[in-house]
């Protein structure tokens, strides 16, 4: 444990982006066990695998905060608009719930007997509550 405390110690370490250029590195080298056969996509493959393991471990290695912090900001820009893209391709023009104005108008509680998440309007004082699970009643402030 004192090793890996101290090979760390003043250094960017592992993050979000780091771990996906690991793990992205893997599955392209899996990929690549399928082009053996085509040797010139298998030596770009490989080099681009590479790239991606000497890149991911430099980052954790690095001791250059600001600029990782950047390339971080950057990979969860990135994560975010392909979030919402697909957020938007799966729901499409359906009416999804807003959770934010949700949460505006109504309290959310948790049933003490089943955990049954219950939903009641905020506002309206001290609610006797009944799980629509178990049954359950139970006083709640709203």
């Amino acid at each position: 444990m004192g090793f890996f405390n101290r090979l760390f110690q003043g250094r960017y370490g592992p993050d979000k982006f780091s771990l996906a250029l690991l793990w992205a590195g893997v599955i392209l080298s899996l990929v690549n066990g399928f082009f053996m056969g085509i040797p010139v996509v298998y030596r770009i493959l490989r080099v681009l695998v590479l790239a991606l393991y000497i890149f991911g471990i430099f980052r954790m290695f690095s001791r250059n905060f600001a600029a990782r912090h950047r390339e971080l900001a950057w990979y969860n820009g990135l994560v975010g608009q392909i979030k919402g893209l697909w957020r938007r391709v799966r729901y499409g023009s359906r009416n999804v719930v807003n959770l934010n104005a949700e949460r505006k108008k109504y309290k959310y509680l948790i049933c003490p007997q089943c955990r049954q998440k219950l939903r009641v309007p905020k506002g309206k004082g001290n609610l006797r509550v009944t799980c629509s699970k178990c049954g359950c009643k139970f006083n709640a402030k709203s």
